[in-house]
């Protein structure tokens, strides 16, 4: 069949027709035979005739090919070999014997010093899945530590470095990332196995600690004796009490094509402010401006931690979540005035799927938290000139809570409540599920008033009349964005529609609700000040 056939195809045949041994026939046709006169034989005669030779060459046994005893001792007298140090039966090698071992090659048997170092300035991380020497040399937590900075560290070549730095960063010979590479290196450092919660939450503060040599203490800033103290102790991670420290700085740079020049002339008083596992802030008391450095700078979600595992999000996948979100900056503060900004993007097609498996999941948190990072970015990259625009969500997201979890009313009725937080104007007005839904929580409210009336009733009933008004409403909120009932899960709508709201659902038992993007399970407090090993042992 030529040389296209596949293996499967060729090992069946070979084998077929050694096994079978099969041979071309050599028998003419018919047509080509001429009848001759044989002699009959009969059964008798057959049965007694000579049996004839099978097809094919016969099987030459390897005994018989051997010499015998006495020819072998006559050879080998013959020879210069000692006959009482050689053996007649020839040697076969143990078919159980375990393979030579493979040589290293030149690159392998490198001192490991030196494999880490080139493995750390390549930062191809193929290089440790080439070979398992190689793995072995590069499984180290001081290499993860160094990939985890260099990923999530937001740094600026045009900053000066000192040797406080080049300790922290020791061994590597650190040279400042590109936007492209860093990006690169961190989607890659986001796919290893190696790459868990705890790992990044260890290198945060390190982090923090960078951004905080590069940008106030080796751009000159000078402070008074208590100040330096204090925050010698906060960069040694022995005291996290004082987080904020006054400076003043003599010269300052003007900006190019400035109008005011004299207004950069010195000296300038600056603050310090850190929010240990959140955000470096640096004010200028004298220009009145403020800079913000997130803990972690992170480029892009990946997208297997927005979508879940396959049976879903566990309890430390949240966790994780959460820990990404709030110490990227990927929130609001409280008193935040205006439309905020962040460099971190994600796919909402992928996050989308992982709210809906949160939902048929029943995994609340999982649920808020997504629909909190989902909201922020998406209201970040794309309002236009301080001027925000409408947000959605999935109108099945809606649908699929009517669906699942209608055993426990109080968590059914609290994941439609987080939806409608995210977004109310995606509930979908025709859909006769949602009534159904609306009309089933209403009679299960009248025929237990104590256990449901004032969660699931309530609800109901502001619902029933939300989507009969809700089409004037889209109308509306598609010309002015900025009347959408909730903004970051806070009421922000029109008054009628957010008095409505408190009175139906929230009055008098509930605070109206708030900005929702600063509550997180993840804490930074307690993951700043180093432990000694005593301490580890006594809270373990």
């Amino acid at each position: 069949m030529g040389n296209d056939v596949p293996q499967s195809w060729r090992g069946v045949a070979g084998r077929d027709a050694s096994a079978l041994n099969i041979r071309p026939s050599t028998r003419t046709t018919p047509a080509s035979t001429t009848k001759t006169s044989q002699p009959r034989i009969t059964k008798h005669a057959a049965s007694s005739s000579k049996k004839k030779r099978p097809l094919g060459r016969p099987f030459k046994m390897p005994k018989q090919d051997l010499p015998s005893p006495r020819a072998s001792q006559e050879m080998l007298a013959a020879s210069d070999i000692d006959v009482s140090q050689t053996s007649v039966t020839p040697e076969v090698a143990s078919p159980c014997a375990a393979p030579a071992p493979r040589s290293l090659s030149l690159f392998e048997a490198l001192p490991v010093e030196v494999i880490e170092k080139i493995f750390l300035y390549s930062l191809n991380l193929n290089l440790p899945r080439a070979s398992s020497v190689l793995a072995a040399a590069l499984s180290r937590d001081r290499v993860y530590s160094l990939l985890t900075i260099l990923a999530f560290w937001d740094d600026s070549s045009t900053h000066p470095r000192s040797e406080a730095m080049d300790r922290i960063l020791a061994p590597l010979d650190y040279t400042p990332l590109t936007l492209n590479e860093r990006s690169q290196l961190q989607q890659a450092v986001f796919r290893c196995r190696w790459c868990t919660m705890e790992r990044i939450r260890d290198q945060v503060p390190t982090i923090m600690i960078l951004t905080i040599h590069r940008q106030w203490l080796n751009m000159g800033v000078e402070m008074d004796e208590e100040t330096q103290r204090n925050l010698d102790r906060f960069l040694n991670r022995h005291d996290d009490t004082v987080t904020s420290f006054r400076g003043r700085k003599h010269h300052l740079e003007a900006p190019a094509l400035t109008s005011y020049p004299e207004m950069f002339s010195g000296p300038h008083n600056y603050r310090l402010v850190v929010h240990p596992m959140m955000t470096i802030e640096i004010r200028s008391e004298t220009l009145q401006t403020v800079k913000y450095w997130p803990a972690l700078s992170i480029l892009r979600f990946p997208n297997h931690i927005l979508r879940g595992r396959l049976t879903g999000f566990t309890a430390d996948d949240v966790i994780f979540l959460e820990m990404l979100r709030m110490c990227s900056y990927n929130f609001v503060p409280r008193a935040w005035q205006g439309v905020p900004a962040t460099i971190t993007t994600l796919n909402r097609t992928v996050l989308h799927q992982g709210v809906r498996k949160a939902i048929l999941t029943q995994n609340y948190n999982a649920l808020v938290s997504l629909l909190k990072l989902d909201e922020f970015v998406f209201r970040c990259h794309e309002s236009r000139r301080e001027n925000l625009v409408q947000y959605t969500i999935p109108p099945d997201h809606f649908v699929a809570v009517t669906r699942v979890g209608r055993d426990n009313p109080h968590l059914n009725v609290a994941f439609f409540e987080a939806l409608v937080r995210a977004s109310a104007e995606s509930v979908p007005a025709d859909s006769s599920e949602i009534l159904r839904w609306i009309m089933e929580n209403t009679r299960l409210a009248r025929r237990d008033p104590s256990a449901y009336h004032e969660a699931n009733g309530r609800f109901a009933g502001w619902l029933a009349d939300f989507v009969l008004r809700l089409p004037g409403l889209m109308e509306h909120t598609a010309a002015f964005p900025e009347a959408q009932l909730f903004l970051f899960g806070q009421l922000e709508g029109r008054p009628m529609e957010v008095c409505r709201f408190i009175e139906e659902v929230l009055a008098p038992s509930r605070e109206p609700f708030l900005n929702w993007t600063p509550e997180s399970q993840f804490s930074g407090d307690g993951w700043w000040v180093k432990m000694d090993q005593e301490t580890i042992s006594r809270t373990s």
